[in-house]
Formats: C-alpha cells, structure tokens, sequence
C-alpha cells in the first residue's frame, strides 16, 4: 500500500500487484469516492504514474541522443582497435566479413563493452526516470490525495454514511467528481475531475481531469474511454446545475511519450492546446525534450425548455 490512511471504515481491496480474486462473482460496477475507497483512491494514482514511468524509460532508452552516443562510443573503439585487409574484396559484403575475420577478437571486447556501457547508461537513465516520478507520487502521497481530489482521502477514510451525508454541499460534490470502476471486488480503474477555477468564467466552465487511468493489463479494453465519456457526462451535469454558458471544454495533461493516451484523446474529440517541457528534471525536460502536454475537448449543452 502507498498510503498509510486510518482504517475506521473496512477498506475495499486496493493490492495492484495481487491478481484478481477469481472466486469473486465476475460482475463490474462503478462508484464514487466513498470512505471504503480511500485506499483504493491513493494507490491507482501511484500505480498510473508508475505506468507513465515505465514509459518513459523506454523512450529514453530509444531516445536518438542514447542511440547516437552508443553507436559513437562502439563505431570510435573499433575504428582505433581494428585491423584493415591490405588486398581488397570485390564486394563490400566480402570487405566486411575479410575484417570480422582479421578482428574477431577486436569485434567481439567491443561489443562486450558497448552491451556494459549500454547497461551502465540505461541504470543511470532510469534512475533519473525514478527521481522525477518519486517526487510525483510523493507530492499525492503526502497531501493524502487532497490535491487530486479536493478532499483529505485520511479523513474521509474514517468517515460513516451518514457523517459524509452531514458534510457540506462542496465536499460531497467532490466525491462525486469520482469514477471508480470495481471488477470483481477489486478497484480497476479511475478518473476525477475538478473545476478549474483559473480558466471557468460565469460564460464557460472548465473542468480538469486530475488523474485517469486503468490497471495495465486493462488500457487497451476500452476502459479509457468510458472513464472519458463519464468525464463529459458529469461536467454536462454541472454544467446544468450551475449558473453557467453553454460553453464547457474538459482539459487534460499527459506527457509527450504517453502515445497511447494521444490516441484515446484523439478519438474523443480532444485536441492538442500547448506543450512545454517539464521543469522539475532539466535532463528529462532539456536533453530528452520530454514535455507535458495539455489536451482539450470543448462542447456544448443546450438546456431544456421549461
């Protein structure tokens, strides 16, 4: 467990890395934030980064700059160790093989050292990968989830019924702004919104989605994009509900690597509305050029006549 919450309240089962529990009835339902959820809400958040992370890496290890300097570091080493045939082949395929058998040994430390050095820079990488993420997860750890969901998930954890029923409008709102998807009695997947009170004016309102995401082996199932279409649902409800325009747009950031994302959005209308490169790390955001992008969907509500 990421988070260490009270437990007053039975807490639903929140192990990520435990398989489902296969004599659990086979049924899925979905729920706001509850108290029984506290811990479920803390670590689908940690476990969506931790995703991203895994992503990152691999774009890094395949990264131009990394290809480049181990093709260097291999092309220099041969070029000051091999030996060069003095009677030439007629054919640069026979050339080739005239060298690799005059050098096999030279060939051979080589790529020896390219396969070290290549493992010496991919731990560096991904250790730099694990320093920016770590402080990620850290900052929603420590606020509790607060700053994903507007609400401390360690008080609401100790929280009844009727004790959530008895809290203001505002607080009970907030829970609402949570879809939790449950498969077997085990929390799958998750999206919350919040109201973006820089960018909402009384004409538009804006909502963010704050986290999303599904168990890994669940992405490609479709689930995104329910987890999407709740998203406008629920903002054309507030939407409603509120003194506002017409006018909503739903907003959304994602990182430059997350190509899978990309295409989800894509698929629902979303739009790419700028980028910039993460300031937190210089060599992830400076080097590597890895940004964070903010994606948008704008639509409309037209309200019933009375």
């Amino acid at each position: 467990m990421v988070g260490d919450l009270r437990r007053a309240v039975p807490q639903i089962d929140a192990t990520l890395n435990a398989p489902l529990d296969k004599d659990a009835p086979p049924t899925i339902y979905a729920s706001s934030l509850t108290p029984s959820m506290a811990t479920a809400a803390l670590n689908l958040p940690a476990d969506f980064l931790k995703q991203k992370q895994g992503l990152a890496n691999k774009t890094l290890i395949c990264h131009p700059v990394v290809i480049s300097a181990i093709g260097l570091f291999l092309s220099t080493y041969l070029a000051i160790q091999i030996n060069v045939p003095k009677n030439t082949s007629s054919s640069i395929a026979g050339y080739l093989y005239q060298i690799f058998l005059m050098n096999k040994k030279e060939v051979i430390t080589a790529l020896l050292f390219t396969l070290i050095a290549a493992s010496f820079v991919f731990t560096l990488l991904s250790r730099v990968s694990d320093l920016y993420f770590r402080a990620v997860i850290d900052n929603v750890v420590e606020s509790k989830g607060e700053q994903l969901y507007g609400v401390n998930l360690n008080d609401i954890s100790v929280l009844t019924k009727k004790e959530v029923e008895q809290k203001p409008k505002e607080f009970r709102e907030n829970l609402e702004n949570t879809h939790i998807i449950i498969y077997r009695e085990t929390p799958i997947a998750l999206v919350s919104i919040a109201k973006n009170n820089v960018l909402s004016t009384k004409d538009s309102l804006v909502m963010s989605i704050s986290t999303i995401g599904s168990r890994r082996v669940y992405i490609r199932s479709g689930i995104i994009e329910d987890l999407l279409d709740w998203a406008m649902i629920r903002t054309r409800k507030i939407g409603a509900a509120g003194n506002y325009g017409k006018s909503m747009k739903i907003i959304c950031e994602i990182y430059s690597f997350d190509q899978d994302m990309k295409k989800i959005l894509k698929s629902k209308g979303f739009v790419k509305v700028q980028s910039a490169r993460i300031k937190e790390n210089r060599l992830l955001g400076g080097l590597f050029g890895i940004k964070k992008e903010l994606w948008g969907v704008q639509f409309h509500y037209e309200k019933k006549d009375e």
